[in-house]
């Protein structure tokens, strides 16, 4: 499909190509959840796929430049060191035996279905978070440092995702989650936008100043800007360090990306 991007962006594809080896390929697909998306080739696959919507609007820029950083990132280390999270039933249940007693109460005023839905929304987003955040905190300082022409288009694309974070405050989704899933998620996202505001020169936690476990959440803000390679392996050992930090390491595993398969999109 033909797609009009700025041309730092087009920079950014060529160096994926020069680095990975690997051609891409722009789809259209209507079903997602945002814009853009990525599906990273593998060793047997030709090409990485990013999947635009039809009808897209111009943050698209900043999504897919935000994407190919991560696989700038992967690909910037030996193979046998590229890892990627991964979960499964067993270790979902694992993850969820520790917040019984919430998922009980809710069990009370949810439909068995719809509790399920809930459950398995926060957990997959839970795990993205923690897995995704650190790395992308490392890509959005690098695109903001060498792409000034990306500033815009950046700042839109992570106050639309401020906005959608804003949505766990709700009445309705206090109401109906498990609030060790609420409170862990608005812990990162406080860290997540008080790191980037601080780059960018903007305040992006003014809303979250009330939120409960607000000093947590300035530790892990403070623990993340510690010093690490600025690599797929200095992500990961951060990432680690989230999860500890929050007593949810054992909520996904590392596997070899070979071996996990890519259904980003």
């Amino acid at each position: 499909m033909a797609i009009n991007l700025i041309p730092p962006v087009y920079d950014i594809l060529e160096k994926v190509r020069q680095v990975t080896l690997k051609e891409i390929r722009f789809v259209e697909r209507d079903d997602l959840s945002t814009y853009a998306a990525l599906r990273m080739a593998r060793a047997n696959s030709p090409a990485h796929i990013i999947f635009v919507k039809k009808e897209y609007n111009e943050i698209v820029n900043h999504l897919v430049a935000h994407e190919c950083g991560h696989v700038l990132r992967i690909f910037s280390v030996p193979e046998a060191k590229r890892l990627i999270a991964k979960t499964n039933d067993r270790i979902k249940l694992n993850a969820l035996s520790g917040i019984e007693d919430e998922i009980q109460n809710l069990s009370a005023v949810l439909p068995f279905e719809r509790l399920t839905q809930i459950i398995n929304l926060w957990y997959g987003g839970i795990c993205r978070q923690v897995t995704n955040f650190p790395p992308d905190i490392r890509i959005e300082k690098w695109l903001y440092n060498d792409y000034p022409e990306l500033r815009k288009y950046q700042l839109l694309s992570i106050r639309m995702q401020q906005q959608e974070a804003l949505s766990g405050f709700s009445a309705e989704a206090q109401n109906i989650s498990p609030p060790t899933f609420i409170n862990l998620s608005n812990i990162m996202n406080y860290a997540f936008f008080r790191i980037l505001g601080l780059h960018f020169g903007t305040n992006l936690v003014k809303p979250f100043t009330n939120m409960k476990y607000l000093e947590k959440a300035k530790k892990l803000a403070s623990l993340t800007e510690g010093s690490r390679a600025d690599n797929h392996e200095g992500d990961i050992e951060m990432v680690n360090k989230w999860a500890d930090f929050l007593s949810i390491s054992h909520w996904f595993e590392w596997s070899d990306f070979e071996d996990v398969s890519n259904n980003s999109a």
